[in-house]
């Protein structure tokens, strides 16, 4: 049994959206007033908050949340600190020497400045790398994980990033707070919704320490 179970996910009612998504909203339906229960409807973006995207979200053709086993989104991982830098290359790689079949989660000063704590989308914040993205692809990892609403920066229409993991079959988690999280080998739970034809589901990732 794991000692500690730490939660990593951004809260769904109080993280921006990415600029043009759909923000969260919670309307009740029945009241304990007038209906003796409560029961509410939510709408919101699949990419809301801490989320996985899958392959099908930029390739056509692409695998989809039901061509997953639930097994997939439990796997061991490897938590990567970051330090300062904006633009994460591979070299962050060097040290953590991720194996094949693993996550790799990478903590940022995004989660240290909380700056997807709301109310607004930041201007700027720490991303993946183009070649950061590639050398994931060549050790052959399951899963890229990143403390930001987006893996990459928001300024290229082409997404390099997103199709470079997705082409390769490797899953994008965003939408994490890794301020807690330790810095090494881990378990990661991540399990989307079950929406099989989902190209994005919101999860409740945690870490098993």
């Amino acid at each position: 049994m794991p000692s500690r179970v730490i939660d990593i996910s951004l809260p769904l009612t109080t993280t921006p959206p990415v600029p043009g998504d759909p923000p969260f909203a919670r309307r009740l339906f029945l009241d304990q007033a007038a209906h003796g229960c409560e029961a509410a409807a939510w709408s919101m973006s699949a990419h809301a908050a801490a989320h996985i995207d899958f392959p099908a979200h930029f390739l056509p053709g692409g695998k989809r949340a039901g061509d997953y086993p639930a097994e997939a989104f439990v796997l061991p991982a490897v938590v990567v600190a970051c330090g300062q830098a904006l633009r994460l290359g591979p070299e962050l790689l060097a040290a953590a020497d991720p194996r094949p079949g693993e996550a790799v989660l990478f903590a940022t000063r995004n989660s240290r400045e909380r700056r997807f704590a709301g109310p607004d989308f930041p201007a700027d914040f720490a991303a993946v790398s183009p070649a950061l993205a590639r050398e994931l692809t060549a050790r052959r990892v399951a899963l890229a994980g990143l403390d930001a609403m987006s893996i990459e920066p928001l300024n290229d229409p082409a997404y390099p990033v997103h199709n470079i993991l997705l082409s390769a079959g490797v899953l994008i988690l965003e939408g994490l707070d890794l301020s807690q999280a330790p810095i090494g080998r881990c378990r990661l739970v991540c399990l989307p919704l079950a929406v099989p034809e989902a190209e994005a589901s919101p999860t409740r990732a945690v870490l098993l320490v």
